[in-house]
């Protein structure tokens, strides 16, 4: 909703100029003059019931109020903001001399980035390498190196750290000297914004009405922030057809959701899918996407300083993407003249994938960002 304000000045102004309209002759409106006092008197009447209407708004219209004040609104209704998910993932941690001993790897053991942001190691026993009886993960003498999971100690989008960004141990262990993390961590999420939340209100009220495509897809975005789902009616997790039968098919944003993450999925779609109605719950198939390109910048913009903005809006847009959707290719270019924040004066030479083909929607398939080239030439 769009408000048509005005301050004390324009309202003066208004009133004066309806009321010189209104007369055959000329008023005396000048500073201290009695009519000058009386429309200065009602301008300041008018200002403050304009204040009083700001105020009932944002605090009981859902489309204008903010923070405190829309989770006080939605809060009336039974629902409540949904908080920030901390990143998760694997790290791959060594020894310089593997032969010579084994390690234990615990669940709390702490890894860091350079700047400080903390990760520690969780269980996952059904991992290879987990062993009840050493209660953490074993690397065996003779192996270089182990793969645990951890995730992030700060819940939010912070734990987003691209590969490589993990490389201190932050708890000392004996047998192993090095970490680091050989993909990006791209599912931590932001606690859930006044516009997410707005924007999810229609559905959490539609899905009051259980049983419909609303209430399914209103249950399975309540469990966290950062999801992304598709629907597949009438298709079991193979792709076989069955009728009376729907797959969802979830990504967290790592392309791999936990096990715990799918089994509270499917709790929470089953309260309100209809009696009678199998379902599944699965992880997406993954689909890496390459992209190079070559860019032609002015000599005033930095070579390193294209190429990192370039790549962080392509990483983006690609870990933007839902479950199911495809790629467009021309969308490569646009990033590049448009979305990366940088002059760039041509784009030569896209691939996707080694193609100049869009990439088809797949509701089975989730995007995965890969390695990301980009040439620069100065001109």
């Amino acid at each position: 909703m769009s408000l048509s304000l005005r301050s004390f000045t324009t309202t003066v102004s208004t009133a004066v100029v309806t009321a010189q309209s209104s007369c055959t002759q000329l008023l005396d409106v000048s500073v201290g003059s009695p009519v000058r006092a009386l429309m200065e008197s009602v301008g300041g009447i008018g200002l403050w019931l304009q204040y009083l209407v700001l105020q009932i708004l944002l605090r009981t219209r859902l489309a204008t109020c903010t923070a405190e004040d829309c989770d006080s609104f939605v809060q009336d209704f039974g629902m409540s903001r949904l908080p920030g998910t901390a990143s998760s993932g694997m790290v791959i941690m060594s020894s310089f001399s593997p032969a010579q001993q084994s390690a234990v790897v615990v669940p709390g053991t702490i890894v860091r980035t350079v700047s400080g942001l903390s990760f520690v190691v969780v269980k996952e026993s059904m991992l290879s390498g987990w062993s009840e009886t050493a209660g953490g993960y074993v690397r065996t003498a003779g192996m270089s190196n182990i793969s645990v999971p951890v995730q992030c100690q700060s819940a939010g989008g912070i734990g987003n750290v691209p590969v490589g960004a993990i490389c201190l141990m932050g708890t000392a262990i004996s047998g192993i000297d090095t970490v680091t993390n050989p993909v990006a961590f791209l599912n931590g999420s932001d606690q859930e914004t006044d516009a997410e939340l707005r924007t999810r209100f229609p559905l959490w009220l539609a899905a009051k009405a259980s049983a419909s495509r609303a209430a399914v897809g209103n249950a399975i975005l309540g469990v966290q922030t950062g999801l992304s789902y598709s629907l597949r009616d009438g298709l079991v997790a193979d792709d076989t057809a069955r009728s009376g039968y729907f797959t969802v098919v979830l990504n967290d944003g790592s392309g791999a959701p936990a096990d715990q993450l799918l089994e509270q999925i499917y709790d929470a779609v089953n309260e309100v899918k209809a009696l009678g109605v199998g379902f599944g719950v699965r992880a997406p198939s993954l689909l890496i996407l390459n992209v190079s390109m070559t860019v032609v910048v002015p000599l005033s913009v930095g070579i390193q300083q294209a190429t990192t903005a370039i790549q962080n809006a392509i990483t983006q847009d690609i870990a933007g993407t839902t479950v199911g959707s495809g790629y467009a290719f021309s969308r490569l270019s646009y990033l590049a003249y448009v979305g990366a924040g940088v002059t760039v004066t041509s784009v030569l030479d896209v691939r996707l994938n080694g193609s100049q083909l869009d990439i088809p929607a797949n509701g089975d398939q989730a995007l995965a960002v890969g390695s990301i080239q980009i040439s620069v030439i100065q001109n």
